[in-house]
């Protein structure tokens, strides 16, 4: 029910983005036609083993091999055939309608390494024209094999072993595959179907039969499309799994999916899943199967007693450890900004699902259970972090915390974004009872390109209005019908404490893509910004891992801004290259460098239409790669640009030609900071620059930034796009080496005096008192003069310094005998130094009356 109401929702919430998303997809072609691939079969294997890997897609002449997230995977290229034509009845996505490049099957030999780490990875096709966008591939500790068709009846099923995966699709949507096992009375058998985990479309429903046809479970949508039943197995004998998609109406080469049927242990919940850095935590461990695990009646999944097993776990101290999602299981764009690492548990040599544990950033507090009305509020101390559950129908729980006036706190409840089943909502009362909110579904709308939409409450900031007990309510909106083990949250009751994250994506909005860098040539991704705790500073990106002969200049992100993009470009003889990048983003938060690992995602699927948001999810790595000669590149006059607020900035651009290029070339801005404008411009067929006008206006703020040019050969107009035409010539893009611009404030204070007309006798002083009003964040000195006019004989006025932070400076004005009598017109002027560089100048006037 609930992903049915987030679909609603989120087709209303992309909306709003469409044109950004109908014009970017015009800026996703590379140099080549780069692979994209569609399905991979089996999604996965088994460590240890040799096998051979199917691979579904486009473009993937001239193959080379494959890429994997982990190292020591030996690949050998196989045969090549033509894919099967696509169900008619399947609607195409946006831009798709024939005149396309075929669909091609692309065999591999793969050998995966014994010590290959179980859990979801990446694999991608490498080409001689690139590297594909990433498909999921799971790495596994059980016997694998692939479904044989036909078994769509049960006298027709096929027959696997206990303790074993299946790769297999649901072709088309009346489709169903059914299994049979050889079981044993008392075994507690789990089956589970992995499909949105590992980019499939399908949404799986999974039944459970003995060969006499009792029915012994069902499940589907128990995360997202992913499906998990279990039984206990009434005797000796054959068993059924029957598997189809939900409804019939949805089937296909990108239907697939992992069946697992074993004896393994699986967990479905941790508490609390949020553990201090480096200290050990006692954790229940709440599943099927667990090692040293007993029933617990109060925990029940589809009317099945789930074990549960107490444990220690003791989380990482790693700095960089603490700013990483170490998660080996499906990472949507909700994960984006979450940290955590992995918990499993064996038995017998088999190792469970992974579960996510996150970083608390406070003491955590448990729930007590025993707190669902007010006069049985639990008392808390802040800071902390509270491990909540809504463990019976239409459960709440009461928290209470005693605050004190003109404390600053943040109140933020997780739920949704790490997994849980949980629609969050909590209320604030004081101790009269008086409301003070209630925080519901977040209003931020996300991007379309990494829509991370979630069910959890914004972050709710709060001045505390006077001493006393504030109490807390937490529950979720689907409490009455959706309750038990797995319906867990955590609530974080604390000063904020700034922090970002960040994403980069390959820069089309509508279709799956990959990065291919041409030597001599520059390409981009675009970067999306997290911003956590109130953080609201500049942020820069730079190249921590590049391969040789790829370099990136500084990029600065500004302070308002939350999505932006950076360039990396190739030396003219860069040799080819396949890999990761590893780019890091730097910023100062209360005046301490901090450092943050950019992290990855693409796109699962093309978008089918307009008013849809796209469906992506985080990357295991962000890859690149270099390949032949650009056909072209776009040369900046200069790479570092300054400019008043509000004035017009052109650059000069230089178009390069590569040999035989001779089409025309539309120049696009791909970010320029918020407020500012740039028109489209075309470079002509034997032309070989322009100048590009950004048009700052007013509302462009003061700060340093990095604007991302791009050039394409294939003309649109932004405001209205349309599909290029099937069959024309290749979209050929580039982007120009990024340019940093300094964008410099008319004033960063308003100047006010502490008078307009001075009166002072002549041989005394007098002073002038000068009062800012900062700007822009400025928190810098500013130096005070007085500019006297050339004929100010006997006056005299010593300049000072407002220090960084102060809001006011006196001047004194002192007189000579020979002044008396005469007037004097005083330019004040106050000059502060704009990122320590540039000088920006105030000035204010006064009238000096020296008397007798």
């Amino acid at each position: 029910m609930r992903n049915r109401v987030f679909v609603r929702q989120s087709l209303l919430l992309a909306a709003a983005f469409l044109g950004f998303a109908a014009f970017v997809h015009f800026l996703s072609a590379q140099t080549q036609p780069a692979p994209k691939i569609t399905q991979v079969l089996p999604a996965g294997g088994q460590a240890g083993t040799t096998f051979d890997v199917t691979v579904t897609g486009t473009d993937m002449q001239k193959p080379e091999g494959l890429y994997f997230s982990f190292p020591g995977v030996k690949v050998e290229v196989a045969e090549t055939a033509k894919a099967p034509e696509p169900d008619p009845k399947q609607k195409a996505p946006q831009g798709k309608k024939g005149g396309q490049p075929p669909q091609v099957v692309q065999k591999f030999k793969v050998t995966l390494p014994a010590n290959a780490p179980i859990g979801i990875h990446d694999v991608r096709v490498i080409t001689n024209f690139g590297v594909s966008n990433p498909r999921a591939f799971v790495v596994g500790d059980l016997k694998e094999v692939v479904e044989k068709e036909s078994n769509d009846d049960v006298d027709k099923a096929q027959k696997i072993e206990v303790d074993s995966t299946v790769s297999g699709v649901i072709l088309n949507p009346t489709d169903v595959d059914y299994f049979e096992f050889a079981g044993k009375k008392g075994q507690r058998v789990v089956v589970s179907c992995l499909t949105t985990s590992i980019d499939s479309r399908l949404p799986a429903q999974l039944q459970l039969y003995s060969a006499s046809g009792a029915h012994l479970g069902f499940n589907r949508a128990y995360q997202n499309n992913d499906a998990v039943l279990d039984a206990t197995l009434p005797g000796d004998g054959a068993y059924l799994v029957r598997l189809c998609s939900f409804t019939y109406t949805q089937g296909g080469p990108d239907y697939y999916y992992r069946l697992t049927v074993s004896t393994a242990p699986w967990i479905d919940a941790v508490f609390p899943n949020i553990v201090e850095p480096g200290k050990d935590a006692k954790i229940t461990v709440f599943g099927r199967n667990l090692p040293n695990g007993t029933p617990d009646p109060n925990a029940v999944i589809d009317e099945r007693t789930l074990e549960k097993a107490t444990m220690t776990v003791k989380a990482p101290a790693d700095p960089r450890a603490l700013q990483r999602l170490s998660h080996m299981g499906f990472r949507p764009p909700t994960m984006a900004a979450l940290d955590g690492f992995d918990f499993r548990v064996k038995r017998e040599s088999r190792q469970s699902n992974p579960v996510l544990l996150r970083f608390a950033q406070a003491p955590v507090v448990l729930d007590n259970e025993a707190n669902d009305t007010p006069d049985k509020a639990q008392k808390v101390s802040i800071p902390c972090e509270i491990a909540g559950r809504i463990e019976k129908k239409a459960d709440r729980d009461v928290y209470a915390f005693a605050a004190k006036k003109g404390q600053n706190l943040a109140i933020e409840a997780f739920g949704d974004r790490f997994g849980a089943p949980v629609d969050l909502y909590f209320s604030l009362k004081d101790d009269k009872g008086n409301s003070i909110t209630e925080q519901d579904d977040n209003p931020e709308i996300p991007t379309p390109q990494l829509f991370a939409r979630s069910d959890d409450p914004a972050a709710y900031r709060l001045k505390i209005p006077a001493d006393g007990t504030y109490q807390l309510t937490v529950s979720s909106r689907d409490a009455p019908l959706l309750f038990g083990p797995r319906h867990i949250y955590t609530v974080r009751i604390a000063p904020e404490k700034p922090d970002f994250r960040l994403v980069a994506m390959p820069v089309s909005a509508v279709s799956p893509d990959s990065v291919v860098l041409g030597q001599g040539g520059s390409q981009a991704y675009i970067v999306y910004v997290l911003r956590l705790g109130g953080f609201a500073g500049d942020i820069v990106l730079s190249g921590e891992k590049l391969p040789p002969g790829v370099t990136m200049n500084p990029h600065i992100i500004g302070g308002n801004q939350k999505q932006s993009a950076f360039v990396v470009s190739a030396a003219p003889e860069a040799p080819p290259w396949v890999g990761a990048l590893g780019i890091i983003a730097t910023a100062t938060i209360d005046g301490q460098k901090v450092v943050r690992e950019v992290r990855a995602a693409t796109l699962s699927y093309a978008v089918p239409q307009q008013n849809v948001p796209a469906v992506s999810r985080l990357d295991r790595e962000l890859v690149l790669a270099l390949r032949d000669k650009a056909p072209y590149r776009l040369i900046p006059a200069s790479e570092h640009i300054s400019a008043l607020q509000g004035d017009k900035i052109s650059i000069p651009l230089k178009l390069l030609p590569g040999a035989d290029f001779k089409s025309s070339v539309q120049v696009l801005a791909l970010s320029v900071p918020v407020g500012m404008v740039m028109q489209p411009v075309t470079i002509a067929p034997g032309k070989d620059s322009i100048t590009v006008n950004l048009d700052s206006k007013t509302t462009a703020q003061p700060g340093t930034y990095t604007v991302v040019l791009r050039g394409q050969t294939q003309i649109v107009n932004p405001k209205q796009p349309a599909p290029p035409k099937a069959g024309g010539p290749p979209n050929l893009v580039q982007a120009a080496p990024s340019i940093t611009l300094t964008i410099v404030p008319r004033q960063l204070a308003k100047l006010s005096l502490s008078a307009g007309n001075v009166k002072v006798a002549a041989g005394k002083s007098t002073t002038i008192v000068v009062s800012l009003a900062r700007q822009f964040n400025y928190n810098g000195p500013f130096k005070l003069e007085a500019v006297l006019p050339k004929d100010a004989k006997g006056l005299s006025v010593e300049p000072v310094t407002i220090k960084a932070g102060q809001d006011q400076g006196t001047l004194t004005v002192r007189t000579e005998p020979e002044a008396a009598g005469k007037n004097f017109a005083l330019t004040i002027r106050a000059t502060a130094m704009f990122n320590d560089k540039t000088p920006v100048v105030h000035e204010a006037k006064v009238a000096v009356s020296v008397t007798k």
